[in-house]
Formats: structure tokens, C-alpha cells, sequence
């Protein structure tokens, strides 16, 4: 195995990402399991369902699509008659994810700038565990759909890349149906949504001010509206490889989604972590307890020294002078 500059660099910014990835996963779905205070929140649920899709989508990339393209058991993928359909699937599961995310996160912003009172009676974590089982529902049922079309490893001589290529035509016109016409109106509304966002928000600011974390979440949502469309460009660059039977431009695509991916999930990833202040305060917390510095042992001793101190002050102002 010979990694290149580039794959070297990706793996040395990956792998901690992806550490850090899965223990905020499981810290935010602690947090949401135990009716934390500070997370309960209409948001909080689908940010971890998000982050685990992006966990499991790295996972797929490193196994089924980087390892092969790394020339690692080359013959064990090539000869495999089950981890194309298995990419095929888990790619196109994650890969959906994204774009019904940014859509409905969208809808909600515009919903709490131009009808809050309504929002406000809707929005709570089970409406979002409702909508986190209708994403479940839609990109699992897109991805186990794929299994119709018969998949598997090719060796593609021009790119020297080993990639997963259906292996029949018409998977083009299915993927047409979702991947142009289905994913490509989620990318509209949510550009048109994200647009009347920002118009709302400048017409409140002229009434109230606006918090700066109402425009902090709206670029927020511009900048899940800006990978999903890197996304798209990927899905025309496969479907369009996929249609013309060109093994070379499926396996470009291919490459493309291992950097369009990581600036799609690991960008979201470390923007909601910047301006969310619930997660980085819930790190904090955790860290310190590893280190056995909790901020909250440290106020209380300071205050119990603060109280010997005046207590033994006190005590010393109250001896007769002889």
C-alpha cells in the first residue's frame, strides 16, 4: 500500500475527527436519553441522528470504497459477490441523509421566523424523533431499493482505481429519480427557504433585535445547503457515468465523494460544534471528570475555603484584647 500526499493528509485529519465524532454522538444521545435539561430541544435529535449517519457513512468510504482504491485485497473485493451491494446500499443511505436534513432544517427555521406561536406548539424532541424515523424510513428505503440493480468491483485501468460499479444500465434511470429529480428539489426548497430565512431575519431585526446565534444557525444552514449541493454534483458525475456505461467517470465520482464527504460531514461536524454551546459545555464537563477537575468541585471547595476563611476571621475579631 503507497498512500499518497493527499490520502496521507486525510488520514491524519480523519481519524481524530471520527474519534471525536462518535464520543459526541453517544454524549448528545446520553444527554437526549436522560432528559438533560440543557438538550431538550427539537434540534438535538436529529443533530445525533446526523452524526451517526456521518460516522457510519465514514465507515463505509474507508472500508468499501478507500481500502480497494488503496489496492488492499484487491482480489478479495474484485471476487466478493456482497461488498458492492453493501457499498452500494450504505452509500446511498448516508448519502440521502444530508439533503432531507438541510431541507427540513430549513423548514423549521422558516417556520420559527414566520410562524413562531405555531412552531412553538409543534416543536419538541418527539416531533424531531418522528422526523428522525421519516428520514430513517426514506434513505433506508432508497438504499435497499439499489439491490435490484447487481453491483460489484472492477478494476477501472485508466484511473488505476478498484471501485463498486452497477453493472447494468438501467440502475441510471432509478438514480435519476432520486438522485436529479428528488435530492435536486430538496437543494431548491432548501435555497429558497434558506433565502426567505434571511429576509425574515433582516425584517425582525429592524423590529427586535435579533440574536447573533439567529444569524449564527442561518449560516449554519447555508453551509449544509452548500455540501448537499456538492453532494448533487457527485450523484450527476455518477448517474451520468452510470447512463453512459463510462466505468472512468464512476470511478472519478467516486474519488470526488472521499473529499466532497468529508467537507459535507466533517465541515457540518465542527460547525455545529463551534456555535452550539450546550455540546461544548457537555465536553467540558465530561473532560474534567476525566481529569478530576470538575468545575463544580472547584467552585464548592473554593467556596468552603472562602467560608473557613471569614469563619476563622470572625472568630479572631471576637477575642478580648487582653
Amino acid at each position: 500500500m503507497v498512500l499518497s500526499t493527499s490520502e496521507t493528509i486525510q488520514l491524519i485529519y480523519l481519524i481524530p475527527s471520527l474519534l471525536l465524532m462518535i464520543f459526541v454522538a453517544f454524549l448528545l444521545l446520553y444527554k437526549i436519553l436522560t432528559k438533560s435539561q440543557a438538550f431538550k430541544n427539537e434540534f438535538y435529535p436529529m443533530v445525533c441522528y446526523r452524526t451517526f449517519n456521518d460516522i457510519l457513512y465514514h465507515f463505509t468510504i474507508l472500508i468499501l470504497l478507500k481500502l480497494p482504491a488503496w489496492k488492499i485485497a484487491l482480489n478479495f473485493y474484485i471476487n466478493s459477490t456482497c461488498l458492492a451491494p453493501l457499498c452500494c446500499i450504505f452509500g446511498a443511505v448516508t448519502c440521502c441523509v444530508p439533503f432531507l436534513h438541510t431541507f427540513i432544517l430549513a423548514s423549521m427555521r422558516y417556520m420559527a421566523i414566520y410562524y413562531p406561536i405555531k412552531y412553538s406548539r409543534i416543536s419538541s424532541q418527539s416531533t424531531s424523533i418522528i422526523i428522525c424515523g421519516v428520514i430513517f424510513t426514506i434513505s433506508y428505503g432508497i438504499g435497499l431499493a439499489s439491490l435490484a440493480f447487481p453491483s460489484k468491483y472492477v478494476y477501472n485501468e485508466v484511473t488505476g482505481i478498484t471501485s463498486p460499479v452497477y453493472i447494468v444500465k438501467s440502475v441510471a434511470y432509478f438514480q435519476f429519480c432520486y438522485g436529479i429529480i428528488f435530492y435536486g428539489l430538496t437543494v431548491i426548497g432548501s435555497l429558497i427557504l434558506n433565502i426567505a430565512n434571511f429576509v425574515g431575519l433582516r425584517k425582525n431585526n429592524k423590529k427586535n433585535k435579533n440574536k447573533k446565534s439567529e444569524y449564527t444557525f442561518a449560516f449554519y444552514g447555508l453551509f449544509t445547503l452548500f455540501t448537499t449541493c456538492l453532494m448533487e454534483g457527485y450523484l450527476v458525475g455518477r448517474i451520468g457515468g452510470n447512463f453512459l456505461e463510462n466505468e472512468t467517470m464512476m470511478a472519478i465520482s467516486n474519488y470526488a465523494l472521499t473529499w466532497i464527504g468529508d467537507i459535507g460531514t466533517l465541515g457540518d461536524f465542527y460547525f455545529f460544534l463551534f456555535i452550539n454551546s450546550e455540546i461544548k459545555l457537555a465536553i467540558k464537563e465530561i473532560f474534567f471528570k476525566i481529569i478530576n477537575k470538575q468545575v463544580t468541585s472547584l467552585v464548592i471547595r473554593s467556596t468552603e475555603v472562602k467560608s473557613l476563611q471569614e469563619t476563622k476571621n470572625s472568630r479572631i475579631k471576637t477575642i478580648p484584647n487582653k
